[in-house]
């Protein structure tokens, strides 16, 4: 069974989070312009634009027909006004495909393991990603997170193949997530050990 929007930023028992400077900028630029180009495909610009032309419009028309331009001013700024107000009660949010929010880096999958369970990474479609995983395939991947050398997505694999190979050698018996654990544990010291300067890396963040 698999757990969707009910799921929110796991927490390491150690408390853990990484603290690339560098990355985490990087991910912040593209939450920050994925929002702007939603909002710049709205509309939103040429609308206000439109309606300062048809508002200066009505402000000649009302003041020759008056022939008080103070009064015209007043009426089109009033409008102005009530128009603004209207657009920004009107206006829908934002409409963001959160899975595309990182795609300039590769997307969430794409980011080191230990960013499963970095805030701004779900707000940068981790969620999205990491819905179709089962929750016990989720809470093993943030526990070996940290040390694992790899991507999300690299050890979201590797979570499931160790459950594959657990359930291959149970002689029919129940897995466990502990079962599953011992396994993917010893493969990420494995994948560890291949990988010596990104595990320093990630243990000193």
């Amino acid at each position: 069974m698999t757990q969707t929007s009910a799921r929110g930023v796991p927490m390491r028992d150690d408390r853990w989070r990484p603290q690339d400077e560098l990355l985490n900028s990087v991910i912040d630029k593209c939450i920050d312009e994925a929002y702007r180009t939603a909002a710049d495909g709205k509309g939103g610009s040429p609308v206000m634009v439109a309606g300062a032309l048809v508002l200066a419009v009505l402000g000649l028309i009302i003041g020759f027909g008056t022939g008080d331009p103070l009064l015209a001013a007043g009426i089109a700024v009033a409008l102005g006004l009530a128009g603004f107000a209207f657009t920004a009660v009107s206006t829908p949010s934002v409409q963001l495909n959160k899975l595309s929010v990182l795609d300039p880096i590769g997307g969430p999958g794409n980011l080191p393991a230990g960013y499963l369970v970095y805030p701004k990474a779900w707000e940068a479609g981790m969620r999205e990603y990491v819905a179709p995983i089962t929750d016990q395939q989720f809470r093993l991947a943030v526990r070996l997170c940290r040390e694992h050398p790899g991507s999300v997505s690299d050890v979201i694999r590797l979570v499931k193949r160790a459950e594959k190979h657990a359930a291959q050698h149970s002689g029919g018996g129940v897995v466990t997530e502990h079962d599953a654990f011992k396994v993917a544990s010893r493969w990420t010291s494995e994948h560890a050990r291949n990988s010596p300067t990104m595990v320093m890396q990630v243990a000193a963040r």
